[in-house]
């Protein structure tokens, strides 16, 4: 077993720049490091570095990655310090165009790097390009498929949770160097902050094929993983809405005058679906005080009758419904007096935590406070 050390960066035997950097954190999984590794040096496109940050594992992964002896594997050794900051390592170290993320227990199928090279070859303008993905169950392979939301609805589809799988993703390096690294902030959901603030201003390209990268499923360390992750999903659509009010869950192309009628009828039917991360969680009063007072900041009541009349037109079912029901109450409160602004959101997770009938529910959100926010 190895004992903790800490050397930045080794060197590289090359200069030139590869068209992809894999980015890989690793900690304790020396079951599995072996075959993450060997399905990226399996590329049938072979213009690659591999970037691996040992967070701190204590246990043989290490050594694993260290018996490969091949050029292309740049390894940074650390103390622990979490996901976050061993991708953020592998992203300050990265030499390639463009960057791929491959977790420590995971694989690429051997096209993954030649069909997101063809993409970007044809297309060098297009910044994020998305693959089929699976998973891997019981050793076999199970494909799934991305949910691609319309243009406009690219970042409020998030308040229904994560729809990136981030081993899918593949980004030009400028939109690290540009919009910035994963955000410490967001320790269970640091992807779904990147690419939120990545489709913010760039469309992603979804590819066509076979998968190319699998997700195996069942080996994660971290239990209560799914809520903690809907947990920070929900921080940040919470204080994107609160701050910046419907504009932004907006790509930035619908952005800079009025909303049209149009988006917010499709701003409706999505902010209100009974689906909603924040319906899900008791939230549901927050999220119309802060449509209300985003409505009355924009100005927007003059358009709530239009919208309406849209949805009535529209074929009767719960999900219209329930929109038409929630705009009511909007146009109600923001026909009154100027609204103040929501709540916090620690101050809401304390009161979800102080609800709550279950114990598991109290738990995680007990340990969200402390390590969450």
């Amino acid at each position: 077993m190895r004992q903790e050390r800490f050397s930045f960066i080794r060197p590289h035997g090359s200069d030139m720049t590869p068209f992809f950097t894999v980015i890989m954190p690793l900690y304790n999984h020396q079951a599995y490091v072996g075959q993450a590794v060997e399905s990226v040096l399996a590329q049938t496109c072979g213009d690659f570095e591999l970037v691996v940050c040992n967070d701190g594992s204590t246990d043989d992964s290490l050594d694993i990655v260290d018996g490969y002896g091949d050029p292309r594997i740049r390894v940074i050794d650390k103390p622990n310090g979490g996901t976050v900051s061993a991708l953020n390592s592998c992203l300050l170290n990265a030499r390639g165009l463009y960057v791929c993320w491959l977790s420590s227990d995971d694989l690429f199928a051997p096209e993954k790097l030649a069909v997101h090279r063809t993409h970007h070859s044809a297309l060098p303008e297009s910044p994020m390009s998305l693959a089929p993905f699976g998973y891997l169950r019981d050793g076999a392979t199970v494909a799934d498929s991305q949910l691609r939301p319309e243009s406009s609805a690219r970042l409020i589809q998030f308040l229904e949770g994560n729809y990136v799988n981030g081993l899918s993703v593949c980004a030009d390096r400028r939109l690290y160097e540009q919009y910035g690294l994963f955000d410490s902030r967001f320790r269970y959901a640091h992807d779904v902050e990147r690419w939120y603030q990545f489709l913010t201003r760039h469309e992603a390209a979804y590819l066509e094929g076979e998968p190319q990268s699998f997700s195996r499923l069942g080996t994660s360390i971290i239990t209560d993983a799914d809520m903690l992750g809907e947990m920070d999903v929900l921080k940040l659509v919470y204080n994107q809405l609160d701050q910046g009010g419907l504009a932004a869950l907006l790509p930035s192309s619908l952005r800079g005058g009025a909303i049209e009628t149009s988006v917010l009828v499709m701003l409706c039917l999505r902010l209100f679906s009974p689906s909603n991360l924040m319906f899900r969680y008791n939230l549901g009063a927050d999220l119309l005080l802060m449509v209300s007072r985003s409505v009355q900041v924009e100005r927007l009541q003059g358009k709530l009758p239009a919208v309406a009349g849209v949805l009535r037109n529209s074929p009767e079912n719960d999900r219209v419904r329930i929109a038409l029901e929630c705009l009511e109450q909007v146009s109600r409160a923001a026909e009154g007096p100027t609204l103040e602004p929501s709540p916090g959101f620690a101050e809401q997770i304390c009161r979800l935590r102080d609800a709550a009938t279950s114990e598991g529910v109290r738990r995680v959100m007990s340990r969200y406070l402390r390590q969450g926010l």
